[in-house]
Parts: structure tokens; sequence; C-alpha cells
């Protein structure tokens, strides 16, 4: 009975900011790590995200829920939060932070044309998250900020175009980070574009070289 009770009215999940008790654990991650690293710099380099000054909250969910909320980002605080009980390896860490903190960039990095963009972005080259989303989430959910966050965090070469196209990163941090991502891709691209125009795409040294200078900034 207990169990029925359990998968029929959920459990609490405690979140607490990220770097709650973990030291400078997130922040030493958002600059390793090549596409935090980029994105932090660009529109929270002082990784206030990543403060432990959010209060801790509770969310009921259904077990079904739970999978897929290893992380939440609370619009009052703006902070990345991370489930109490949950133990974390080192990339599920850094899908957490790049998940959570495309929230960050959807409500606060990004205009409404930006937006807008992005929505057409995801009807022509739809994905089987947006699925995932639409059966997971709760009705009433924002969906389209969820389709932004999961497309970032599992972002595909044409995602990565489109970034670049809407400015949210610069055509430089594209090609270096479609250079480390896709190597085969990049290198495809890089013959035919060699081929075409003449232009050269960096090399994976390149890009490595490209994206270490974030980390020196």
């Amino acid at each position: 009975m207990l169990l029925l009770a359990f998968m029929l009215t959920g459990c609490s999940t405690t979140y607490v900011p990220i770097s709650w008790g973990q030291g400078d654990l997130a922040k030493k991650i958002s600059h390793e790590d090549p596409f935090l690293c980029l994105l932090f710099d660009r529109y929270d380099p002082q990784r206030s995200t990543l403060s432990v000054s959010g209060a801790s909250f509770d969310e009921v969910m259904m077990p079904s829920e739970v999978k897929y909320h290893l992380g939440a980002y609370r619009r009052d605080s703006k902070v990345i939060y991370r489930n109490l009980y949950q133990e974390y390896t080192r990339d599920q860490l850094c899908s957490l932070m790049l998940h959570e903190f495309s929230h960050h960039i959807w409500y606060y990095g990004m205009k409404q044309e930006q937006r807008d963009a992005w929505r057409a972005h995801m009807v022509a080259h739809p994905t089987a998250l947006q699925e995932i989303v639409r059966s997971t989430y709760r009705p009433g959910s924002d969906f389209d900020t969820e389709d932004f966050a999961f497309t970032v965090e599992h972002a595909r070469p044409v995602d990565l175009d489109e970034l670049a196209a809407l400015k949210i990163i610069t055509p430089d941090d594209r090609d270096a980070l479609m250079a480390l991502r896709f190597p085969g891709k990049a290198a495809a691209a890089t013959g035919k574009a060699t081929r075409s125009s003449g232009t050269d795409h960096p090399t994976q040294l390149q890009a490595k070289e490209h994206l270490e200078r974030h980390e020196d900034n």
C-alpha cells in the first residue's frame, strides 16, 4: 500500500543551491568545461548563478519525473540548484549546469525575437527530446525553455549553427565547439569550405586554444 501511495502521489525532492556543501567545485567546472566556460563568461562572468545564497526548496514529483530533474533553476533567485540526495558524477554535474544555465540564458540573455527564432528552429529541426518534455513535464510548464535547455545540453551541429546565427554564441565559439564535439563533421566542413571558398576551419588544437582563452580571461 505504501508503494502504491508513493506511485500515485509522488515524493518530495529537496533542492539546494548547486554549490552548497560542494566548495568551489561548480565554479571550477564552469571554468574547465569548454561549453560551460564560454557561456558563463558571456552571460554570468561573476558566476552568481552558482551562489549558495538561494533558499532550498521542496518539490513533489512522480517517480517517472525524478530522473529528468537532476537540477533546477529558480527565476526568483537566479540560482542553479541540485538534488540534495543525488550523488553526481562530474559529467552529470556538467550536464546539469549546462541545462539549468540555459534556462538563465533563455530568460535573461535572449531577446524576444531570439526566442521566437529558436521556436522556429525547433519546428524546422525537431528532436525526440521535445516529446520527452511534453510527456514528462506537467501541463502548464514552459515547454519552450525546456526545449531550449535540453537542446543546448545535447546540441547537434545544426543547433550550434543556430546558436551562432542568433548571436547567442559567436561564430568562433561555434567552430571551436564543433571541432571538439564533432571532429568528423568539422573535418568534412573544412574540406568543403576549403574547396569552395578557401576558408579555414579550426583544427581540434586550434579549437582548444580558442576555448582556453575564455579560461584565461
